[in-house]
């Protein structure tokens, strides 16, 4: 099967079923941090973090601190 993800401002249609059948489940799910700029930043760090930490050594102090970083950042706009 398939899974579709998608912003609920998005527009989206469901064509008709020419074969087979369809069956679907419906849920609705909320980001911990509701900005979307705000969400690509901490993702777009994220994966600079993760890019970098192989090449460092473990517990490199930069590396730590752009972690630092990022969790001060998620708990500011978080809102759970």
């Amino acid at each position: 099967g398939d899974m579709v993800l998608y912003p609920s401002s998005s527009l989206h249609q469901v064509t008709p079923v020419t074969r087979g059948q369809r069956i679907c489940a419906i849920t609705w799910i909320q980001s911990a941090v509701a900005d979307e700029q705000a969400r690509a930043l901490l993702y777009d760090l994220d994966c600079s973090i993760r890019a970098l930490t192989p090449s460092r050594p473990q517990d490199d102090p930069d590396i730590n601190r752009l972690i630092h970083v990022y969790h001060n950042l998620l708990r500011r706009w978080a809102q759970v």
